[in-house]
């Protein structure tokens, strides 16, 4: 099971509610990233989602950095067009993240920041669910503090319909997979795309100081 999975099973089950600020959980492993990060409690983070999905009636995220074990409960904050910012519920920190139809495209104040992405290209062609190709841009902040601009050529291509379940209950999508070259590496993006071609859940490389970025949209 998935790490998403594992917290919407039990957070079906669960009716604790807590304003608890889930970047608590992850706070020292993102101010100390030489330190071998460890996973945050699944419960603390579950109680945090079940109280955001209780008390507010607008849209809610779980998000992941995955290599740094930090996982937060987000609310939406800002928007710009089809750019939304989000921010931990329950806090008043500056720390966020922009997304692009459920995407990471940004991040500030985590530590070695993505600062912009171009990823119109990419998808627009997994948010008609079809095979294609498309080049992307990412600029992030390397551990010099000097920002590094990359680029990705992809190759998209279509997968199984999955279910997923949510706060919501359960919905289902296409898998969508982006293979993804650079001039020394290879990734693999993955994305679960509805109907009408919103990204339900996504898992998306963000860079080498930062790794993969998992989202799921729990409402």
């Amino acid at each position: 099971m998935t790490l998403f999975g594992c917290f919407l099973a039990l957070a079906a089950c669960s009716n604790q509610r807590s304003s608890e600020n889930v970047l608590s959980v992850s706070q020292a492993l993102i101010k100390q990233q030489r330190i071998k990060p460890t996973a945050p409690d699944p419960q603390r983070v579950l109680v945090v989602a079940q109280h955001a999905l209780s008390n507010t009636t607008g849209p809610i995220l779980l998000y992941a950095l995955e290599d740094r074990k930090a996982v937060s409960v987000l609310r939406p904050i800002a928007q710009n067009g089809s750019y939304q910012t989000w921010a931990a519920y329950g806090s008043s920190e500056r720390r966020s993240i922009s997304t692009l139809n459920g995407v990471l495209v940004s991040t500030r104040g985590l530590g070695n920041d993505l600062m912009s992405s171009r990823l119109e290209p990419l998808l627009d062609v997994v948010s008609r669910r079809e095979n294609g190709v498309a080049t992307i841009q990412q600029r992030y902040i390397d551990g010099e503090n000097k920002i590094v601009n990359l680029k990705s050529d992809c190759k998209i291509t279509r997968g199984e319909t999955e279910a997923l379940s949510g706060g919501s209950g359960a919905v289902s999508g296409l898998r969508m997979t982006a293979e993804c070259w650079q001039a020394d590496r290879s990734v693999v993006n993955s994305y679960l795309v509805d109907r009408n071609g919103s990204i339900l859940q996504s898992r998306h490389w963000v860079g080498p100081t930062m790794g993969y970025s998992s989202i799921q949209r729990l409402r």
